[in-house]
């Protein structure tokens, strides 16, 4: 068994695909949480808001601070606000 091996438990020849791949394809780990102001254990209250647009996400955590509600009861608020408009 190889250095290689020992340590990380893979053949010569997988450790070499996975080196190959990794070069070939560029990691999205997604957003930096820590830049825009998640400290850490709080990033559950965040990684709902990843997919919206920044706006919209800074208005959700604005509302939610105000109104001291969780992220996703503001945002079933307004959902119910507009569902009650179209009813």
């Amino acid at each position: 068994m190889t250095e290689i091996e020992q340590k990380t438990g893979m053949t010569d020849a997988e450790c070499g695909q996975w080196d190959e791949y990794y070069t070939k394809n560029t990691l999205d780990p997604g957003p930096n949480l820590l830049k825009q102001g998640v400290k850490p254990g709080f990033a559950r209250n965040t990684l709902l808001l990843s997919e919206l647009d920044r706006d919209v996400a800074e208005y959700v955590r604005t509302q939610a601070q105000t109104t001291h509600k969780s992220q996703a009861r503001v945002i079933n608020d307004l959902i119910r606000e507009k569902i009650a408009l179209v009813l």
